[in-house]
């Protein structure tokens, strides 16, 4: 594994955009061919995977104009931090990676934000993950201690996580980040660095498995509840964007609420809903950009009837909003019933929220798909067609969304 980091040493002093993708296109199909002689880290090479792919699509989707060396250095240290975190055995290196990724995620959102607002974005990103980040840091050196572990312990531990996720009452970065982001920035940001909570989750829970356990009874209702109050709440929103970044944090309660069980199925079905969130996500917020791109605006009150004017877009629509309320073939299927399956085993007094919540978490993405794409026209100019480099971005999303369901034997090795 250390050739990777050698070879991507090497291809970073290039400043060459195109060698870096080849690059990850190569490394990503060794991997791939190699993936199930890897044995126990499966967990590991699934989620550098992913980080190598979306990192991939960021960088096609950059603009010709913005493929300067400065952005190019920003996202290289930003691939490199999350191999750290992903690669790294023990818990003091993960957590390097785990606080140097926030750096390059905070240098694009003020750099090529959109609005003055990003600077309070950032500063939000920063404070949230900062604050609960200290503790952890805390933790792992009494962790490696053998300290004898209580509540408080429990919680230095597993908030910085959470925040990372984020948990709903800790979500507030979430959406302010996204919405001054650019699109690379969203993509990068719902794709992989949420992904970074469930695998520090993971990643303790070998140490701490017993001790989540026993103290984790409130912060799985209170997810679980928080994400079911967010879908409605995704009903109230008058800018697309922000409903994208808002699902996120459903989808991750579901994740927090599932992992926390400890069990086999919990576990499981966090991995692969990271991963199937990953790919959705990311494709949801490329496709808003390219939008964006024709009508100008997120807003929903004028971004009506685009299926009249853009069919090729009305169709990815449709095709990405499925996967988000986890219609099949999608891979968020399986990680959703497996999720909800622990849940249930764990509560069982939980099954009528369980019922509403497949509801409610559904509703939000058929109110995005039909009001977007049916009514009457608003906007009255000229609109830019999707091209075939946005087709095919798009594509290489929703393929491995949809075909990855056919075996699931990759997070059992």
């Amino acid at each position: 594994m250390l050739e990777i980091f050698f070879s991507f040493f090497f291809v970073v002093v290039f400043m060459n955009w195109n060698i870096f993708i080849y690059s990850l296109i190569f490394w990503f199909i060794y991997l791939i061919m190699n993936f199930n002689l890897m044995g126990d880290y499966s967990m590991k090479m699934i989620l550098i995977l992913l980080s190598i792919w979306i990192v991939s699509l960021m960088m096609i989707t950059v603009d010709y104009k913005n493929k300067k060396n400065d952005l190019f250095i920003i996202i290289s240290f930003m691939f490199i931090s999350l191999m750290i975190s992903f690669y790294s055995e023990s818990l003091l290196g993960f957590y390097l990676g785990f606080e140097m990724s926030i750096i390059p995620i905070l240098l694009i959102i003020f750099g090529w934000g959109y609005q003055p607002d990003r600077l309070e974005a950032g500063f939000y990103l920063i404070l949230y993950t900062m604050f609960f980040s200290l503790p952890l840091l805390v933790g792992i050196f009494y962790l490696e201690k053998n300290f004898s572990v209580n509540f408080f312990f429990f919680l230095s531990v597993v908030m910085a996580f959470l925040a990372k996720f984020p948990m709903f009452f800790f979500h507030l970065w979430l959406p302010r980040a996204h919405v001054e982001a650019p699109v690379y920035g969203s993509m990068i940001l719902a794709g992989v660095m949420l992904k970074l909570g469930g695998y520090g989750l993971y990643k303790v829970s070998m140490k701490l498995g017993d001790l989540i356990y026993y103290y984790s009874n409130f912060i799985l209702l209170f997810s679980f509840l928080g994400g079911m109050y967010l879908s409605f709440l995704c009903f109230l929103q008058s800018d697309i964007k922000v409903l994208i970044a808002y699902s996120s944090v459903v989808h991750m309660s579901i994740i927090i609420s599932g992992m926390l069980t400890m069990s086999e199925i919990g576990l499981i079905g966090g991995i692969i809903m990271m991963v199937g969130h990953g790919l959705c996500s990311s494709g949801l917020f490329y496709i808003l950009g390219a939008m964006y791109d024709s009508t100008h605006t997120r807003s929903f009150y004028l971004n009506k009837g685009l299926m009249n004017i853009i069919p090729v877009g009305g169709m990815w629509w449709f095709l990405f909003c499925a996967g988000n309320l986890s219609f099949p073939p999608c891979l968020n299927l399986a990680g959703e019933i497996l999720l909800f399956s622990s849940i249930l085993t764990y509560f069982k007094k939980m099954f009528l929220f369980i019922i509403l919540f497949s509801v409610f978490s559904s509703m939000y993405s058929i109110y995005l798909f039909s009001y977007s794409q049916h009514g009457q026209v608003l906007n009255t100019f000229s609109f830019k067609l999707f091209n075939l480099n946005e087709s095919f971005i798009l594509f290489l999303h929703w393929v491995p969304l949809n075909i990855i369901l056919l075996d699931l034997s990759f997070v059992m090795v």
